[in-house]
């Protein structure tokens, strides 16, 4: 019996002795890390306020309705012009709206980017603006392929500016490898800064995410660039905002198929444009000078031209309905690109390059003629093969201007400016 007791004794030792062997051989030390995002606080981003002035650096849209003109100031805000008589203004407010690269008006709203989102702003009195209302992450959703033009973000929680790294220590075993994070989820778990990178803006923030456009098109909507093969068209109108995507590329005229025209996979958009019933859009090239421009004939019959230049980047440009032609301006010249009159095939059927003024940002057309605005402001003569100066004028300069029939108005450091262009050989200022 005792022997017998005796061996029982000695099996239960052996297996407790088993089990201290076994924790001690899979129990560890360790330290383990965890990384969390960092957030952009858009709280002042989105603060948009109304201030008495400000000094024009580099205006670069001019828009307007029946009481004012709004002119744009990149990465600032809009200047606010009233209309007190027939092209005479009085600088009024400078509404700041940080991060601005586009907008339009439409009546008594204006629709801007706060970065990126699509704010509507009440202007019916600008002195006293408010948001009317604010579409969140909008300019921040392209899907497919194009994803990678989306500024990094997460549902419910904004843009991702950083990441921070956080170590812990402790014991693990085979049953529990992991360590215990709780304690630090709760306290990284929602880091926020203020603070935009600085790799995020460039001397050309144009050319930075998120990359977008705003461009009214007829009389109550706002064309904005869609996810995927579509365009995003809004409007706000009794006090509702309206959203839609709409593919305007897939069935035009003919046997032929079209994308959207900013969808390159080694380009993106900078500027949306409309002139005289033609959407355009102009890109540029991911990694080099490259650009092109793409368009559409919205309030007509549905056509579309698209048009790459391997060696230029467009900085603006004009159509010329008599001549069949595309004016692109570039830094130091100007092309000219002849289209087809049959709509079933829409192409570019030849190119012709031209010198011109250097420093020119801005061109439009009238008379069958072209106004480029920059350190001064020349009008010339286009042809099927040449460009010639008719006159240009050194005491007008400007960085925008709007065409409103024979009178155009002029932004720059100074203000807002307007001149008579109905003789384009003696064009006046309007006093």
């Amino acid at each position: 019996m005792k022997q017998t007791l005796f061996i029982a004794l000695l099996f239960i030792f052996a297996a407790c002795e088993d089990k201290v062997e076994d924790i001690y051989r899979y129990s560890r030390s360790v330290s383990q890390s965890k990384t969390y995002p960092v957030y952009l606080d858009m709280s002042d981003i989105g603060n948009i306020q109304v201030k008495s002035s400000m000094t024009p650096v580099a205006p670069f849209k001019i828009v307007a309705n029946d009481k004012y003109y709004f002119v744009g100031e990149m990465m600032k805000g809009i200047h606010v012009y009233e209309k007190t008589g027939e092209h005479a203004v009085n600088y009024l407010c400078f509404i700041e709206c940080k991060y601005l690269k586009a907008f339009d008006v439409i009546d008594n709203h204006l629709f801007c980017n706060n970065f990126i989102d699509l704010v509507v702003l009440d202007v019916s009195n600008p002195l006293q603006t408010v948001v009317a209302h604010r579409q969140k992450n909008y300019f921040n959703r392209f899907s497919s392929y194009a994803s990678y033009w989306n500024i990094s973000s997460e549902e419910g929680k904004g843009c991702i500016v950083d990441y921070q790294q956080e170590a812990l220590s402790g014991i693990v075993t085979d049953e529990q490898p992991n360590l215990d994070f709780t304690e630090y989820d709760q306290l990284y778990g929602n880091l926020t800064t203020k603070d935009i990178p600085a790799s995020w803006i460039s001397d050309n923030p144009e050319n930075d995410k998120p990359y977008l456009g705003i461009a009214k098109a007829g009389d109550d909507k706002i064309y904005t660039f869609g996810q995927y093969n579509s365009w995003a068209i809004c409007s706000y109108q009794g006090g509702t905002f309206r959203f839609t995507e709409e593919d305007l590329w897939t069935n035009p005229p003919g046997n032929y198929n079209y994308a959207p025209p900013y969808y390159y996979n080694d380009a993106h958009p900078i500027r949306l444009i409309n002139k005289d019933g033609i959407l355009y859009i102009l890109g540029s090239g991911n990694y080099s000078s490259r650009g092109y421009f793409d368009c559409i004939f919205y309030n007509t019959i549905l056509v579309t031209y698209s048009n790459y230049f391997p060696d230029y980047m467009p900085v603006d440009i004009t159509y010329i309905p008599s001549m069949h032609r595309f004016f692109t301006l570039f830094d130091d010249s100007i092309r000219s690109s002849l289209v087809s009159e049959n709509i079933v095939y829409q192409n570019i059927q030849s190119y012709s390059d031209y010198k011109t003024i250097p420093g020119a940002v801005a061109i439009t057309e009238t008379q069958d003629k072209l106004i480029t605005l920059g350190s001064v402001l020349s009008v010339s003569v286009p042809t099927p093969n040449d460009i010639q100066i008719l006159k240009i004028y050194p005491d007008i300069s400007g960085s925008c201007l709007l065409k409103e029939d024979n009178v155009l108005a002029v932004a720059n450091r100074q203000g807002l400016f307007f001149y008579d262009i109905s003789n384009l050989e003696n064009i006046t200022r309007i006093p």
